[in-house]
């Protein structure tokens, strides 16, 4: 397996390789990493509660819903190139401003978090829904598996990095400034050096060829097929459902090991950088597994199993078994991420693409809207347990759903007996 990884790279175009290297630090800075971890930290070194922080991360997921469609539309008229520059240019200014919050008078400061969070959240819509139809684009169909796997591994690889340095910098920072870990200072020098390390990746996208067009055979034929409206909604609605289980860990297992199991911050960020770490092969192990069972049965094993190990989380209140559940999660999500990707994008035509794309991304933030915004009422009122088992029971029905719709398709996405 590796010497083949080896040799599928090797032939990567050097377009492929500077998207790659944007995408590990997105994954470093941002998602999976330093931001990731730390954020909601922050949030609470400030005073506030659970109700605010999913409050924030829901406000954050609807900007990211709200945006993305518009944000497919865009690159169609402006380029995914160019739209993904603008994006996470916006990404960096967003998230390098959020982490200046403490500064901001406290009357305002509320609408200040909210609005910052949006505005990076709608560069990061801008960057993501233009990243896969551009991947699609610039590598062949028999690189594409590869492509979106190693896409996928980079992100928790990196992850692990922005993991370790998340977990320990600020204590580096409390050292430096006299202050306590209890004081929202540390945090903010953190996640403000996490955001202005992410300006190389605007630079690698910058460096990338202008609009490039591959036109394999399996997509000139299609161009001008129509709109597969039915599809996309179906597709979309999965989309929202089976993110539920990873988006309550996500949100809140951080504050949950903060908040009610005392762990330290070395210790959540020593936890999320081992699923980081663990993620990476995950990820990479997913064209093999597409290849032995299929797309549809490595797809919603993958969400059935992320589905169920929120049932121990729930049940037994102990750090040990919420890292174990963040390490599982993480590595479902490196499996399941790429393989829904490239199922969805094969099927689409070419044209439809990027629409596709934002369809799809719309309702993965309206999914972690709603289970950040519901997620934070529902810990204040009756605890983590519901929202654990609640986020697990809707992802086990987009299971559900997802192979009662493709149960007869083969792994093309072509219609079989149904």
């Amino acid at each position: 397996m590796p010497d083949q990884y080896l040799r599928t790279i090797r032939h990567f175009n050097r377009d492929i390789r500077l998207y790659l290297f944007a995408s590990g630090l997105v994954g470093f800075c941002l998602f999976s990493g330093i931001y990731s971890l730390l954020f909601n930290l922050y949030l609470l070194r400030l005073g506030y509660g659970p109700a605010f922080v999913g409050q924030v991360n829901a406000v954050g997921g609807l900007a990211f819903a709200l945006s993305s469609l518009p944000s497919s539309f865009l690159g169609s008229r402006w380029g995914n190139r160019r739209t993904m520059i603008l994006g996470l240019s916006l990404a960096v200014v967003g998230h390098a401003l959020l982490s200046q919050a403490e500064f901001v008078p406290a009357i305002h400061q509320q609408s200040f978090i909210l609005s910052m969070n949006s505005l990076g959240l709608l560069g990061i819509s801008l960057y993501i829904v233009n990243g896969y139809p551009y991947l699609m684009r610039v590598s062949s169909a028999a690189q594409r598996h590869h492509v979106f796997s190693l896409q996928a591994a980079l992100f928790p690889l990196a992850g692990f990095a922005g993991s370790l340095v998340g977990g320990f910098l600020p204590g580096g920072f409390a050292g430096l400034l006299q202050l306590s870990l209890d004081h929202p200072a540390p945090y903010r020098h953190t996640l403000l050096c996490a955001s202005l390390l992410l300006t190389p990746g605007v630079f690698a996208l910058v460096a990338t060829s202008q609009e490039t067009r591959r036109e394999d055979q399996e997509d000139a034929p299609t161009d001008a097929a129509p709109l597969p409206l039915k599809l996309i909604l179906v597709l979309s609605f999965i989309a929202f459902l089976y993110t539920a289980s990873e988006g309550a860990v996500r949100t809140f297992l951080n504050v949950y090991l903060d908040d009610a199991l005392n762990a330290s911050t070395a210790l959540i960020g020593t936890l999320a950088a081992s699923g980081q770490l663990l993620a990476t092969p995950a990820a990479l192990m997913m064209p093999f597994l597409v290849r032995r069972f299929g797309s549809i049965r490595t797809f919603n094993g993958a969400v059935l199993c992320s589905a169920l190990i929120l049932v121990p989380l729930a049940l037994i209140p102990h750090w040990t078994i919420a890292g174990l559940c963040l390490m599982g999660t993480m590595c479902l999500a490196g499996i399941r991420r790429p393989t829904f990707t490239v199922f969805q994008q094969e099927m689409m035509p070419l044209r439809w693409r990027t629409a596709m794309a934002g369809a799809a991304a719309t309702m993965t933030g309206f999914g972690y809207a709603g289970v950040s915004l519901g997620g934070g009422y529902m810990i204040e009122a009756v605890g983590y347990r519901a929202l654990f088992l609640t986020a697990g029971c809707l992802s086990a029905s987009g299971a559900a759903i997802f192979w009662l719709c493709f149960r007869h398709r083969d792994d093309r996405g072509e219609a079989g007996s149904g």
